[in-house]
């Protein structure tokens, strides 16, 4: 992992992009996109969703604990694991598409009243290869180098 700091279109969050790793428009306002642009042929795609609640007054609730609880709770597979500063749900997920098979991976992560929203998709034949778990330890470091501005 090299020391590229990302901030976010919105400026709401940085974190550490991974050396190889570039940002494209993938259409989506609210959506900070990546792929690998260093490998040759395509490795996957890294998308980052941020949402903020307005202000908590509480100081009991936790709105980010809340919706990852509930993701815990609905998705088969799910399992709570702590990536950086934050608790996390993580699963994944095949998705079947016209042309190819696609796995996809979710992390749902933050604290409070911020959010982040990551998602890792990959072709099927990929997901046994080495190239995939390299990619996704990229990712999981980069998710887990999140920091709210």
């Amino acid at each position: 992992m090299n020391n590229n700091n990302y901030i976010s279109r919105g400026g709401c969050f940085s974190f550490a992009l991974a050396d190889g790793w570039a940002e494209y428009d993938d259409g989506d306002e609210a959506t900070d996109a990546f792929w690998n642009e260093d490998e040759t042929l395509w490795t996957g795609n890294f998308r980052i969703t941020s949402f903020q609640w307005p202000d908590v007054t509480n100081s009991g609730v936790d709105k980010a604990d809340e919706y990852i609880t509930t993701e815990l709770i609905e998705n088969e597979g799910a399992k709570k694991i702590k990536l950086g500063e934050y608790d996390c749900v993580y699963y994944k997920k095949e998705s079947p598409q016209k042309e190819d098979n696609l796995v996809i991976y979710y992390w749902s992560i933050g604290k409070r009243n911020n959010l982040f929203l990551c998602t890792f998709s990959i072709d099927k034949q990929q997901e046994a290869l080495p190239v995939n778990l390299r990619e996704l330890m990229s990712v999981q470091n980069m998710i887990a180098s999140i920091k709210i501005i």
